[in-house]
């Protein structure tokens, strides 16, 4: 038996979509942060117009969610349960995962390089409290969203860890769930790490509010779909792609215990992604 062969593809998900969180409050309100207890877990704004037509190229493509994991941070939330409804699957789990976190660094956090013992008090406090403050966000969902337990990333976090954190918590959770279509809501990096790991050989410039990439098990496509997909996104392989998939490799979290790993997957030929942009 070939011990480094991937697993058959009943035991994979029929897909995972990884996507960023919609539009942020604090992007048409800048004095937001000013006034919240917790200026670092932003709404969404009242729009929602980009969850809207992420759902609605989901349908076009005929997917629907199976099952949902989402950043504890309420915009994550929020979203999840916006594109569900959309969709028309709300009775589906929903779990919240810390591993899904928004990257740690002090900037993207606190706006700061270095942050205040007031901002990491009202942290400290915004991760002791969450069962509670969260609550009503996760009651909100038609079944109840369940915390997982799990760790918290670390303060500070470079964006070395994130990458390995993102790699390995996504394959694990999609991994979880043979047959499904799994969602995973994020933050932009999340999009970016995903699309690196299936070895991509365009790169990611900028992931739009609500913008996703969407797998599928390479074993479930045929050949001409494949080239099909992948020529809106991937092209054709090339000597940077390979390089790219090669250091991936190399950082962790490229196969689960159960033997799922990035390379058994490859872009959704039917929606490959849709609100992100890449270099040219």
């Amino acid at each position: 038996m070939n011990e480094t062969a991937g697993p058959k593809s009943s035991a994979l998900p029929c897909g995972f979509i990884v996507m960023r969180h919609g539009r942020r409050e604090d992007t048409d309100n800048p004095l937001w942060q000013v006034q919240a207890r917790f200026p670092f877990d932003t709404p969404l704004s009242a729009s929602g117009k980009e969850i809207m037509e992420a759902a609605n190229r989901l349908k076009q493509a005929g997917r629907t969610i199976d099952v949902v994991y989402t950043s504890p941070f309420l915009r994550c939330l929020q979203t999840s349960e916006q594109l569900i409804r959309a969709l028309g699957c709300e009775n589906i789990p929903v779990f919240v995962h810390q591993g899904l976190s928004e990257v740690h660094s002090p900037h993207l956090l606190f706006k700061a390089s270095r942050p205040s013992l007031s901002q990491r008090a009202r942290y400290w406090l915004w991760r002791a409290s969450y069962s509670s403050h969260s609550r009503p966000a996760r009651q909100r969902f038609t079944r109840k969203a369940r915390i997982l337990d799990g760790s918290w990333p670390q303060v500070p976090e470079s964006e070395y860890s994130a990458t390995l954190r993102f790699r390995q918590v996504i394959l694990e959770l999609a991994a979880k769930h043979p047959g499904q279509q799994v969602l995973l809501v994020s933050h932009g990096k999340s999009v970016q790490v995903a699309h690196e790991a299936l070895g991509c050989p365009q790169r990611v410039q900028q992931v739009g509010f609500a913008g996703f990439i969407a797998c599928r098990p390479k074993s479930e496509q045929p050949q001409g779909q494949q080239q099909q997909g992948q020529g809106q996104d991937q092209q054709r392989p090339t000597e940077a792609g390979e390089q790219r998939q090669e250091r991936a490799g190399e950082q962790g979290g490229d196969r689960t215990s159960g033997g799922v790993q990035w390379g058994d997957f490859g872009l959704d030929p039917q929606v490959p992604s849709f609100g992100v942009e890449f270099y040219t």
